[in-house]
C-alpha cells in the first residue's frame, strides 16, 4: 500500500476512534449530571452499540501507526507506542466496563457496583482520551504539521 493511503486510512481510524470515545465519554458526563436513570441506561445502550466502532478502530490506529513508523527509532515513536500500549490496556477494561454498565443499567441497578464502575470508566477514558490527544499532536510534529517546542532541558543534552 502506498504510504500516503496509508496514512489517509491512519487519519481516518484516528478521528472514528477519537471522536467515538469522545462521544461515549461526554455522553456519559451528561447523563450522569443530569441523574436521569433512562437517560443513563440509554447511553449505556447506545455506548454498546457502537463498541464495534472501537474494537475496530483502535487496532487499526495502531496497526497503520507502527507501519508508517516503520524501521524509524525516534524518540518520538517510542513515546507513541508506549502510550499506544496503555491505551490499549485501558481499552480491553473498558469494554468490559461498558458492558457491565450497560447490564447493570437493563437491570436498573444503579447501586454501588454500578457507581465505583462508573467512576474507574470516567477516569480510564479521561486517561485514554489524554494520551490520545499526546500521541495526535505527536502525529502532527512527525508529520511537520506543528511544529514541537524544544525545551531548555533539550538544549542542553
Amino acid at each position: 500500500m502506498k504510504r500516503k493511503n496509508l496514512v489517509k486510512i491512519h487519519i481516518v481510524v484516528t478521528l472514528i476512534g477519537s471522536l467515538t470515545l469522545l462521544t461515549f465519554f461526554t455522553s456519559t458526563i451528561a447523563s450522569e449530571i443530569l441523574l436521569e436513570y433512562s437517560f443513563i441506561k440509554d447511553v449505556k445502550k447506545y455506548i454498546l452499540w457502537f463498541l464495534p466502532l472501537i474494537i475496530i478502530s483502535m487496532p487499526s490506529i495502531a496497526i497503520s501507526g507502527i507501519k508508517l513508523a516503520g524501521d524509524l527509532k525516534s524518540p518520538i515513536i517510542s513515546k507513541k507506542l508506549n502510550r499506544m500500549k496503555i491505551i490499549a490496556f485501558n481499552g480491553i477494561i473498558l469494554i468490559t466496563l461498558a458492558i457491565f454498565l450497560y447490564l447493570k443499567s437493563t437491570k436498573e441497578e444503579f447501586d454501588t457496583q454500578f457507581w465505583l464502575a462508573q467512576i474507574i470508566e470516567l477516569i480510564l477514558g479521561s486517561i485514554n482520551l489524554t494520551l490520545i490527544s499526546l500521541n495526535i499532536k505527536l502525529g502532527l510534529v512527525l508529520s511537520g504539521r506543528f511544529k514541537k517546542r524544544v525545551t531548555t532541558k533539550e538544549l542542553s543534552t
